[in-house]
């Protein structure tokens, strides 16, 4: 019998490779013959960590990528945590089954093993939820609460280190992770009433696939899925999302439904709450019926104010308002830098004279990932090392531990958000983006010498880490993805170039130009108006005979946006 593959896309967090781990645990079980695999794919929500959730929104916020990946047949079924999927689907895609549903508390979490009502207005209280915040206020309007962002061990290491003294997160995901001796308190639905679907695991598949239906019919619960789906339909009555304090929970007992929800301001002045009950078989009636009560009742008033104050923002003057930036960036979601420019007010084209794609996995690889337990750091240069080197793992090791001694270095802090997404704090982090300065803090900080060190780079990434640590030190080097020149450039944007039709281009590594050079006429390079990204790719432009205008003083995207505002204000 041939073995058929089914891939089931998944973000990269522990979390959420927790919970498709035992989607494919459950449907290996009942389907021994074919193969369950995983692909992870990177979502909004993941890339940006340093902004808050209701500043964003939250329409697809971490799922468009995957119902992308869906529609395109790259996978055949999507992993989410039910409540971060909108109550509408995209056409095509439908929600497929429902695991059986964990916890749908809320949980509380200090160091000294504070209950609520133990906490004073002098604490600092962290969540990433309206909804919890203006519940937490509802308990003491005098709680000081923050912002966090993060995946739980990120949460957990940023309140040890004096971020905050208690957060409050969804008690299911903490449980999932066998991190239960974190929980002080488990909140009582009727004291803090949770999102939406909190709890429950959901497959997303294609509307026009079957066979995909009939596979995970297997392992659907039918009252977890008519519970979340009633839970869903009251949320989506009031076109709400995730990041509008709004929640409800709902009970079955045999034949009998019963759900109570809420709409509340941010600050919890204005509290509506209202409780429906009957029938099983009329669950979606009554949750709908129960929204429409709580909307007609303040709760339009309350929902309109929340998004005028928080949704919408609109974008203020600046300097940079309709300038034209051609970005020679490879395309990849990852890619903060248009979000940074056009929200500056720039209108963004994309010339990417790179692409970033996985290396084939070697020997090399395969043996040095093989056995991280020999080694004593792993340094990571670029977000790409840290997202291929996950990848190559999974597929090695079918999993993203890594040996609890190993240490973990990167250069750049969205590097080191990246590293965090996986589950993993990064040791030693250089906030500069060349080698040569990270070298100069770390060696000021370890000494290092003796050392098993393995480097996580791409193919055209220099050797100045290897030469320069290889002198006292055991250095492995593997190259987990590779920088190759793309096949074609858009002759649309390039004509631009030559009629001046723009008013910057930006080059973010000395690659980005060497290939923009094969593409582009040398007589007329002198003639641009180039940004560089920092003194390498400056020096790289120099090399070929050339002088950029504008070269960053840090090398990443938001020292691209400050260099271009300094000059466009002198």
């Amino acid at each position: 019998m041939i073995q058929k593959i089914i891939k089931i896309g998944t973000r990269g967090s522990k979390l959420a490779l927790y919970q498709a781990y035992l989607v494919q645990e459950e449907l290996q079980k009942h389907y021994p013959q074919n193969s369950f695999i995983l692909e992870i794919i990177k979502t909004k929500g993941d890339q940006i960590l340093d902004v808050a959730l209701s500043k964003i929104g939250d329409k697809g916020l971490f799922t468009k990528e995957m119902e992308e990946a869906l529609f395109n047949k790259d996978i055949d079924m999507a992993v989410h945590s039910l409540k971060d999927l909108p109550t509408k689907f995209p056409e095509g895609a439908k929600l497929g089954a429902v695991l059986k549903r964990g916890d749908i508390r809320d949980a509380l979490i200090t160091l000294d093993g504070r209950k609520i009502d133990q906490l004073t207005s002098n604490d600092v209280i962290a969540t990433s939820s309206l909804r919890r915040k203006a519940q937490l206020l509802r308990i003491n309007p005098d709680f000081k609460i923050i912002e966090i962002r993060g995946n739980v061990n990120t949460r957990i290491r940023k309140m040890q280190e004096g971020y905050c003294d208690a957060m409050v997160m969804a008690g299911a995901g903490l449980q999932r992770l066998e991190m239960q001796e974190y929980i002080s308190e488990l909140f009582e639905p009727e004291v803090m009433i949770p999102a939406c679907s909190q709890g429950a695991i959901a497959i997303e598949i294609r509307e026009n696939d079957p066979d995909t239906q009939n596979l995970i019919s297997k392992i659907n619960h039918e009252e977890s899925f008519l519970a979340t789906q009633a839970e869903r339909t009251f949320l989506g009555t009031l076109e709400g999302g995730c990041q509008i304090p709004v929640g409800s929970y709902t009970r079955i007992s045999g034949d009998k439904f019963a759900i109570t929800g809420f709409i509340s301001s941010i600050d919890g002045t204005s509290f509506l709450i209202d409780h429906a009950e009957g029938n099983l078989s009329d669950a979606v009636y009554l949750s709908a019926k129960l929204a429409k009560t709580l909307y007609n009742a303040g709760g339009a008033e309350i929902l309109a104010e929340i998004r005028n104050e928080i949704l919408i923002n609109p974008q203020t003057d600046s300097a940079l308002k309709d300038k034209v930036i051609i970005s020679t960036r490879a395309l990849e979601s990852g890619d903060t830098l248009p979000e940074i420019l056009r929200s500056s007010g720039a209108k963004l084209l994309s010339l990417p004279m790179i692409e970033i794609i996985p290396s084939p996995i070697e020997s090399s690889i395969s043996e040095n990932l093989k056995k991280l337990d020999q080694f004593d750091w792993v340094f990571f240069t670029s977000k790409n090392g840290v997202v291929n080197f996950f990848k190559q793992l999974i597929e090695i090791k079918g999993d993203t531990v890594l040996p609890a001694k190993l240490k973990l270095a990167v250069i750049g802090t969205k590097t080191g958000l990246e590293l965090e997404y996986y589950g993993y704090a990064p040791t030693y982090l250089s906030t500069e983006n060349t080698a040569a300065e990270f070298l100069t803090g770390f060696e000021a900080t370890y000494t290092p010498h003796d050392l098993n060190i393995l480097l996580s780079l791409g193919n055209l990434a220099d050797h100045a880490l290897e030469n320069h640590l290889s002198t006292k030190n055991i250095v492995q080097r593997i190259n987990v993805y590779q920088t190759v020149k793309p096949v074609s450039a858009n002759q649309e944007i390039l004509e631009r170039l030559k009629t001046d039709q723009y008013d910057l281009i930006v080059f973010t590594s000395p690659s980005t130009f060497e290939f923009f050079s094969t593409f582009y006429d040398n007589s007329l390079i002198g003639k641009l108006r180039m940004v560089s990204i920092g003194s390498v790719t400056s020096a790289a432009i120099r090399k070929g005979g050339f002088e950029p205008l504008i070269t960053a003083r840090k090398s990443n995207a938001e020292g691209i946006r400050d260099a271009l505002l300094e000059y466009y204000h002198n």
